[in-house]
């Protein structure tokens, strides 16, 4: 697939859309422990979609429409973490328990306090995070 420029400005207005679109379509937070990556995304991924590396730790999932799809985060205790460590104690007290994958709904459950600032937080440092031109991979 042919890597196409993306202008700084287009990113950001569409990661401005995350929020709503993640409360209508009811995004979960999903920690893979083996992996090490958390995502915020639909329970599923939808298909024909392109990975758009945002930052060092951000990833962005990129219908055909550029309409978001859902966001990745890579080496989210390993890295992420050790970079906002305020999120640390948070993060831990989201996906404790056991089990190689941790699904989480924002918007449901006796977490949904912690797990609301927590995607909350997702999405607002995503915006910030945002580089300038960036190359779809």
């Amino acid at each position: 697939m042919a890597k196409t420029k993306i202008k700084k400005e287009d990113l950001i207005e569409a990661a401005k859309n995350i929020p709503l679109i993640a409360k209508e379509e009811g995004w979960v937070l999903t920690f893979d422990k083996e992996e090490g990556n958390l995502f915020y995304s639909p329970r599923r991924i939808p298909d024909n979609t392109e990975l758009c590396q945002m930052s060092d730790e951000y990833a962005v999932y990129f219908d055909r429409n550029f309409k978001p799809c859902g966001i990745m985060i890579e080496s989210f205790q390993e890295n992420f973490l050790k970079h906002h460590k305020n999120f640390q104690k948070l993060s831990n007290e989201i996906f404790k328990g056991r089990g190689k994958v941790k699904e989480v709904n924002p918007n449901k459950g006796n977490r949904k306090e912690k797990t609301e600032m927590l995607s909350s937080f997702i999405e607002s440092n995503l915006i910030k995070e945002t580089g300038t031109n960036l190359v779809v991979v």
